[in-house]
């Protein structure tokens, strides 16, 4: 097995926060679907090990969805 140097959970968050703000994802589901796609794509490019490690790194982000939303709130704000 490769050693594989995974992506921060910040580096995946400010990620989210950034692909959730251009797909103009406006729900809770919407989010997970968009945290599932990335932790997809991670492991499919090998950024990540496809273990059960990603079910609570998964778990973590997907709880973490008001501060994503409350980022685009501000974006909103600064760039009408």
């Amino acid at each position: 097995m490769e050693n594989v140097i995974e992506p921060s959970p910040e580096n995946l968050l400010l990620e989210l926060k950034k692909k959730a703000k251009e797909e103009l994802v406006t729900d809770e589901a919407a989010f997970e679907e968009l945290v599932d796609d990335l932790l997809a794509e991670k492991i499919e490019w090998g950024e990540l090990d496809d273990n059960e490690d990603n079910i609570a790194l998964r778990e973590d982000l997907v709880q973490r969805w008001e501060e994503v939303e409350e980022y685009m709130r501000r974006k909103e704000v600064s760039n009408p």
